[in-house]
């Protein structure tokens, strides 16, 4: 069984649970066979493979876009972000206050052209720069 998490709009997604292997799931969305998998995925479609979890997005390969540059720190504050921390918790955990954490997280949105943090967080993910624990 493989998780298929399906990014239907950059702030909307839904997971499902396909009986077959990841690299074939990835292999027939990516060569236009994705309805042998999954129902209703429209096109394009991308899809690559995150550990066990298969991403499949409406837009290009990572590879073809150019990615927002983050640093180590903003880095850190998306995965925390991700991990479901909220920025109080973020600011605890990495000895930094609330402002700061706040300045991280609009300015990643800014670059991410996300309107809340949930919208962030999914954009990371599809672009998978984070790796959430599903």
């Amino acid at each position: 069984m493989t998780r298929v998490l399906i990014f239907r709009e950059p702030h909307c997604f839904t997971l499902s649970q396909v009986e077959a292997a990841a690299e074939r799931i990835v292999s027939a969305i990516n060569e236009g066979q994705g309805g042998l998998y999954i129902e209703d995925l429209g096109s394009p479609v991308y899809a690559r493979q995150q550990g066990d979890v298969v991403i499949v997005t409406h837009n290009v390969p990572v590879e073809e876009i150019d990615l927002p540059r983050l640093s180590r720190r903003e880095h850190q504050v998306l995965v925390l972000l991700g991990e479901g921390l909220t920025n109080a918790q973020i600011a605890l955990k990495l000895n930094l206050s609330s402002r700061t954490i706040r300045g991280y997280v609009a300015a990643m949105k800014t670059r991410f052209s996300a309107q809340n943090i949930q919208q962030l967080v999914a954009r990371a993910v599809a672009l998978g720069l984070i790796h959430p624990n599903l």
